[in-house]
């Protein structure tokens, strides 16, 4: 039986699969491992060998102790109130693996410099303000399928900006703010539409100008209304950063629980006056 169960763990290491799938399909050979596992403690039992079946006892449950552990983060994406495993190991490797990626996580990547070099051109503070966004059911869906884009992309990075679940947790304490999976990130490519249907300006973004989308809409520029600040200033969009999205929390012993929510974006617009 654990002849089989080996040459099929050998046999997932031939095929280039992603670590999160690869690390689901262990846990369901480790469980049939732990079945069969099972299965041994119970002959032994029966057979008064008693020693052995204590040893295989203590295996049994540490064993299924760590399939509940993967099949909750794995499977839920979620992780356990349960897990006392996993913050001692973070304490003394000092970082958390990523799971998409199976490796540790750093705080400075490629795509972090990408914000600095943008196909809009770079705007002067003086010259720039924040806009309000307002996202609908149908841009969020937008924006949500975009995200996962640029993160398969390795455009986007989430990986809590390097943070450990020690951080996490100081970070939420501090603040009392989930901590964001993603980055603080800009999307490659970003325009400014005018819907002259909805009379709304509009945010498209995408991966490139050929696969843009609708991802938002602006409300206010400033503290002025965008109908108003539109007919008195020419406006372009200066920067888009996407914000939210998957995040963390602070759980019990120094354990940390991932939750879901929306994305957000922030928004800055350059203006020039009309006249």
């Amino acid at each position: 039986m654990f002849s089989f169960l080996d040459m099929i763990n050998h046999s997932l290491g031939y095929f280039n699969i992603k670590p999160t799938l690869k690390n689901k399909l262990y846990t369901i050979v480790a469980f049939l491992g732990d079945c069969y596992l099972i299965y041994v403690t119970y002959r032994l039992f029966a057979n008064h060998v008693w020693m052995r079946a204590f040893l295989y006892c203590l295996a049994v449950v540490f064993i299924t102790y760590y399939l509940y552990l993967n099949f909750v983060y794995y499977f839920l994406d979620k992780t356990s109130r349960y897990d006392f495993l996993s913050p001692w190991l973070i304490k003394i490797t000092g970082s958390a693996p990523d799971a998409e990626t199976g490796k540790h996580g750093r705080r400075a990547t490629a795509a972090d410099t990408l914000v600095h070099n943008q196909a809009n051109g770079f705007f002067t503070d003086k010259d720039v303000i924040q806009a309000e966004v307002e996202i609908d059911h149908e841009e969020q869906r937008n924006l949500r399928h975009l995200v996962d884009q640029l993160v398969e992309e390795r455009i986007f990075v989430a990986d809590y900006d390097g943070k450990n679940a020690e951080e996490i947790v100081e970070e939420y304490n501090a603040t009392q703010k989930p901590v964001d999976a993603l980055n603080k990130n800009q999307t490659p490519y970003f325009e400014l539409h005018r819907d002259t249907v909805l009379n709304r300006l509009e945010i498209y973004a995408g991966i490139n100008q050929m696969h843009r989308v609708r991802v938002g809409h602006i409300t206010r520029v400033g503290l002025t209304d965008v109908r108003t600040a539109d007919r008195q200033y020419h406006l372009y969009l200066a920067n888009v950063y996407v914000t939210g999205g998957p995040h963390k929390i602070a759980g019990r012993r120094g354990s940390t629980i991932l939750t879901d929510g929306d994305f957000g974006l922030i928004a800055h617009v350059a203006y020039k006056d009309r006249q």
